[in-house]
């Protein structure tokens, strides 16, 4: 199980506003059924690697249908394989640290 952080910036846009890109972005995330969180700079996804991939694919091809002609997209990946993690795990560790 993976834990991804995607950002997609569509760049010239004509805008300095890009909240309808993101709604639309974050709505593939939403129909994919994957366990995410939306936060400020971003979406953390959680799930397979090639379901995840799949979806930030579905998430650039719904922005260029939008007419988003140059995307650019940052993605951080932690794939654990020594043991299970989830996103809220994580941030229990450190919110709730050990007496």
């Amino acid at each position: 199980m993976a834990i991804v952080e995607v950002s997609i910036v569509p760049v010239g846009t004509g805008s300095t506003g890009v909240s309808e890109f993101v709604r639309a972005a974050f709505a593939v995330i939403r129909e994919s059924g994957l366990k995410h969180e939306l936060n400020p700079m971003g979406t953390c996804i959680e799930g397979e690697l090639d379901a995840i991939f799949a979806v930030i694919r579905r998430m650039h091809e719904t922005l260029a249908g939008m007419g988003c002609a140059r995307l650019v997209t940052t993605v951080k990946i932690d794939d654990r394989r020594d043991r299970p993690h989830d996103m809220q795990a994580k941030v229990r560790r450190v919110l709730d640290p050990p007496r």
